[in-house]
């Protein structure tokens, strides 16, 4: 079997509680290439960088599965947890420990993301003792 990435991801936002990926806004991508083109255009000219560009409109709308027949061929590798067990309960533990709880003043621009990316980083710390002193 295989698994399609941007169904994975929609998946996992969704058992976190957010909205599937298929329900906002899409553009058309001739529409998405003609924005980078220009995005491009003017990165050139004003001697800045910007972040659409063609690259990243392909890299972000193009097909990508993970298959691992090679692996069990080449390596004779077989997964110890199936993925159709190990991603629902992956999903579970994301959402029940790692997943901070949604504020909405965290979803208005930028102003949130530092301190719930620290949150994160604090509570993996703590399940690894990193940042404690080292007894003697």
């Amino acid at each position: 079997g295989h698994a399609l990435l941007w169904r994975v991801i929609d998946e996992a936002g969704v058992a976190m509680g957010f909205a599937s990926l298929w329900q906002k806004m899409k553009l058309p991508l001739l529409l998405l290439w003609l924005a980078a083109s220009i995005a491009e255009v003017l990165s050139w000219a004003l001697g800045t960088h910007l972040k659409l560009n063609r690259f990243n409109v392909k890299v972000l709308t193009m097909h990508r599965w993970f298959d691992i027949s090679a692996a069990n061929r080449d390596l004779e590798y077989e997964p110890i947890v199936a993925y159709d067990v190990g991603w629902p309960d992956t999903l579970r533990w994301f959402r029940d420990h790692w997943l901070p709880t949604f504020s909405a003043k965290h979803s208005m621009g930028f102003a949130g993301i530092s301190d719930q990316s620290q949150a994160k980083i604090d509570v993996q710390a703590a399940g690894t003792g990193a940042g404690r002193p080292k007894a003697e």
